[in-house]
């Protein structure tokens, strides 16, 4: 009997990470797996204190504080950089060229083909139909410009 409810526990668990996975984005992700490794150390020296070997898991620890320090020193520079990299750069307004061309359409377009160029378009792109919210917003921009709202 403990045994079966063992194994309904883990579907359930794997059932639970599959729908997690599959709406998480990539920062969830990454924190999940950082915390289930964190957790996995503290345990693992949890163990090795009680069966007696700690001076052993300092001794691991020791040897691995140079390639985790340098992990950390990396990971940092890289947010840094990438933070640098978003301030730096404010967006610029959008023309009517740019907006024409993200829409598909020619020079002197009507308001109507500029609506149904939006729809088609909104249609393929909307985020709810798997497609990209960086688009969709662009579109709406190219719209909202075109027709000066």
């Amino acid at each position: 009997m403990p045994y079966l409810l063992l194994v309904i526990g883990l579907i359930f668990g794997i059932y639970a990470l599959y729908r997690f996975f599959m709406s998480a984005d990539i920062q969830q992700i990454k924190s999940l797996i950082l915390a289930a490794m964190t957790m996995a150390v503290c345990a693992a020296l949890f163990l090795m204190a009680l069966t007696g070997r700690l001076p052993a898991a300092i001794a691991l620890i020791s040897a691995l504080s140079p390639f985790i320090i340098a992990w950390y020193a990396k990971r940092k520079a890289r947010r840094n950089a990438s933070a640098a990299e978003g301030a730096s750069a404010p967006p610029k307004p959008m023309n009517r060229h740019e907006a024409l061309d993200i829409l598909g359409l020619k020079d002197g377009a009507s308001e109507d083909e500029i609506k149904t160029a939006y729809k088609t378009l909104m249609k393929k792109v909307h985020p709810d139909a798997q497609g990209s919210g960086w688009m969709a917003e662009k579109l709406n921009e190219a719209k909202d410009f075109l027709l000066k709202k």
